[in-house]
């Protein structure tokens, strides 16, 4: 069997880079092992099933098969000693390949299953064909690009973006990274995520939860002497985990930003100055994408996506997320500007966590283009669509509770309001008639024109 294994194949390895083996074998060619799968795919059909004799020869065709591929997938498995992973993926093959069901046990079903056995081993004697790159040297560049600070600490690591950037196949890839975990070069996460060991600012969250509660804190979102919300709450508002959030309120009460008293939540210092709106930062006018869709599904939509885009890690193009940020900030400056409009009208008083919403939706896309953490766009601009769509709720439900009230009533579904001052007094009364398909006015450009007159 050694003499066998030393004529089909003979290895040379390279010392460094992914330069493929350069393997010589004249007995057995691509074309023959793919023949060889075609000829399984003509077994296992309906024709097989129509007596115990066809079964019995369809066994013994697949046993055939499998016996004449059997000396190479063991040299293939021998190669593969220095990746354990891929040692035991050629072992695991082998074995189902190679375990034949007694003559009384012989079915239908175990045929088919036996030629799926068989089709696997030659999948992987196909894929692992000259030229091929050993598993063990795809871990070993790997692990000399994070010891090199390609992949710094915290990093997470994508078998299919690296398979892009090395020229590989993903599942080479991932076989690699089960021996760096193995050997603790990386680390394993939930879902099937790994990551480079040990902290970094881009992706300590609590460390980046931190950060933007003291933005929200400096812009007035959540004022001196504040209980902050339910953890629950907070978290919803963050996007984030309670866990995460549980961490972060513990070193913002270390840092002096909040204090804990026992049995109650946390409370922001008194100490703390918050931003003056002045400085505060301005989200863009609408008017910086004419085309852009400030209608309530419009605006949920722009905020649903940048919120799938986070919860499943997708990363869009620049293009995408730069009209996504510019669509969010054109609908908070939207929403703000009709908030506003109804409590001039209405009185702020009746409504003191209007302006905090529309603070978070200021202070939250000002976060967004911060350079402290450049690579934490994504989750900032989910955090900026969840700001938005409550920003959205507080004014729909505004407009459907003074709706019949006689307040000011801004944009409704099916309805437009047809403007009544009997006096020239702007915001006193409107008069709500019902016409579907006709588009409501903007309450500034009712504003304006009754100035005009």
């Amino acid at each position: 069997m050694n003499g066998q294994r030393d004529q089909l194949m003979t290895v040379s390895t390279p010392d460094d880079g992914l330069s493929p083996a350069t393997v010589t074998d004249p007995t057995v060619t691509r074309c023959e092992l793919v023949a060889d799968l075609r000829y399984l795919g003509y077994i296992g059909g309906p024709r097989s099933a129509g007596s115990t004799d066809t079964v019995a020869k369809g066994y013994e065709r697949v046993a055939e098969c499998v016996d004449k591929r059997l000396p190479l997938a063991e040299l293939r498995r021998d190669e593969a000693a220095g990746s354990p992973a891929d040692q035991e993926r050629w072992d695991r093959i082998i074995k189902a390949a190679t375990t034949r069901p007694r003559t009384s046990d012989a079915s239908y079903e175990g045929l088919v299953l036996a030629v799926s056995d068989a089709r696997e081993l030659l999948r992987a004697l196909v894929s692992t064909h000259p030229p091929f790159v050993p598993i063990a040297r795809v871990g070993q560049l790997i692990a000399k690009q994070i010891n090199a600070g390609t992949y710094p600490p915290g990093a997470l690591l994508s078998a299919a973006k690296l398979a892009a950037e090395l020229g590989l196949k993903v599942d080479s890839v991932r076989l690699a990274l089960t021996d760096l975990i193995n050997d603790g070069t990386v680390e394993a996460l939930p879902h099937n995520r790994v990551r480079v060991p040990g902290p970094h600012p881009g992706n300590d969250r609590p460390q980046q939860l931190a950060w933007l509660m003291r933005e929200l804190v400096a812009a007035g979102v959540y004022p001196q002497e504040t209980v902050l919300p339910p953890l629950k709450q907070l978290a919803r508002v963050l996007v984030t985990t309670q866990e995460d959030l549980t961490e972060a309120l513990c070193l913002l009460v270390e840092d002096g930003t909040l204090e804990r008293t026992p049995h109650r939540r946390p409370v922001v210092r008194g100490t703390v100055t918050a931003a003056s709106s002045a400085t505060r930062p301005l989200l863009r006018p609408a008017d910086v994408a004419k085309d852009v869709d400030l209608s309530a599904a419009g605006i949920r939509e722009a905020a649903l996506r940048a919120g799938a885009w986070w919860s499943t890690r997708l990363t869009p193009s620049s293009s995408q997320h730069g009209c996504c940020i510019d669509h969010l900030c054109a609908a908070g400056h939207h929403l703000a500007a009709r908030a506003r409009c109804f409590l001039s009208a209405a009185g702020a008083a009746e409504h003191p966590d209007v302006e905090q919403v529309i603070a978070r939706v200021e202070a939250t896309a000002a976060a967004v283009s911060h350079l402290e953490f450049s690579g934490l766009s994504l989750w900032t601009t989910a955090c900026l669509a969840a700001a938005v769509r409550e920003l959205l709720g507080v004014v729909e439900q505004l407009e459907a509770t003074h709706a019949n009230d006689g307040h000011l009533v801004l944009h409704h579904p099916l309805l437009s309001r047809v403007w009544c001052p009997p006096d020239g007094d702007v915001g006193s009364s409107y008069r709500l008639a019902r016409q579907a398909r006709v588009p409501a006015p903007s309450p500034l450009s009712l504003r304006s024109e009754t100035r005009s007159q």
